[in-house]
């Protein structure tokens, strides 16, 4: 009997994705004028003068400091704004040094503060720790891309084993990225804002943005990593339903495929649950990968009824349903995510 030869291969996931923008100038990177720090002829200059002058000079320099670790990070999201076609590694030590460097000037500052700007102090302090957190959830996610970047070189290869691995330490990963987020919430909402008039122009309004926008954005990497290695783990029993069609053993064929398709409808689900949540720059991408995956659990149902076909016989009936799943799995037009029998 002719058969049909085997091939099954999955490329990347037509998935693009950004968290770039988390942080804009206005948040706080802004550079303090002199009103600012208090030097441009307040009630308090003479105090400063006379107590509190250098505590005062170390706060401006911490503040500074800051806004220039604000700025690095900026600029190392906006660097890393396709993590999905490129490497989303962030080099994080710069910006945790600058971090350092102004909680070193914050320890120095207490000593002959006063007591306004001990105040200060403390809610400068409060925004480093927010802006280490916040950078420790951007360090978790690059790691969690790295292992999605692993995923992909292991689907190329059809490792399907290793490449659930991946998946589910991209999930990890991810974790680790929304623990840091839950952390640095509750940093920022313990900063005294009202201490910071005098030396810094954080909006409060726009933090709490960004905040929600990174929560949002790991809510959804999260089903993706989790709908791919779903799909992933739908790879095995397929490849093994094509070696045993190959072979000419049906009954087994019909019985992989066929979980092989509930495994694919699985990732459906996950995809397709997530579609009206999502924001907006994600939602194209879910629809498209819920297409699929119907398409793939589609294919694969009219596979396994074919190999069953096939196994009592009926080679015209089981040449239908394979005709069908090849016209199943391709209906969504999607060229980066594909399997075939041929």
């Amino acid at each position: 009997m002719e058969r049909r030869q085997v091939l099954t291969a999955l490329g990347g996931t037509a998935v693009t994705l950004s968290i770039a923008g988390c942080l804009d100038d206005s948040d706080t990177g802004s550079t303090p004028n002199d009103s600012d720090t208090g030097q441009s002829g307040t009630d308090d200059e003479s105090t400063d003068d006379e107590t509190g002058g250098e505590s005062a000079e170390l706060i401006e320099s911490s503040d500074r400091t800051l806004g220039e670790a604000a700025d690095e990070f900026e600029e190392a999201l906006d660097e890393a704004d396709d993590p999905m076609s490129e490497s989303y590694a962030i080099e994080t030590a710069p910006i945790n040094a600058r971090i350092d460097d102004a909680e070193s000037d914050l320890e120095d500052a207490r000593d002959g503060a006063t007591d306004n700007q001990l105040e200060t102090i403390h809610a400068l302090e409060d925004t480093a720790d927010f802006f280490r957190d916040f950078v420790g959830a951007i360090s978790a996610v690059s790691d969690a891309f790295d292992e999605f970047e692993v995923w992909e070189q292991y689907l190329d290869q059809g490792r399907w084993d290793d490449a659930v691995d991946a998946a589910a330490q991209a999930s990890a990963y991810n974790d680790e990225a929304k623990d840091s987020v839950t952390v640095a919430q509750s940093t920022f909402d313990d900063i005294d804002t009202a201490a910071l008039e005098d030396v810094d122009e954080i909006d409060r309004v726009e933090l709490e943005t960004d905040l929600k926008e990174i929560d949002e954005t790991l809510a959804v990497l999260d089903v993706f990593f989790t709908g791919c290695e779903q799909l992933t783990k739908a790879m095995i029993p397929l490849e093994s339903g094509a070696d045993a069609l190959e072979r000419e053993d049906f009954t087994t064929a019909s019985d992989e495929f066929s979980s092989a398709a509930g495994k694919f409808d699985i990732a459906y689900t996950t995809f397709n649950d997530a579609e009206d949540d999502a924001p907006a720059a994600f939602r194209a991408d879910l629809i498209d990968l819920s297409c699929q995956m119907e398409a793939f659990s589609d294919a694969a149902d009219y596979y396994s009824r074919g190999a069953d076909a096939y196994a009592s016989g009926n080679f015209a009936e089981g040449d239908e349903h394979f005709e069908a799943g090849e016209t199943a799995e391709s209906r969504c037009e999607n060229d980066d995510v594909a399997f075939g029998l041929r």
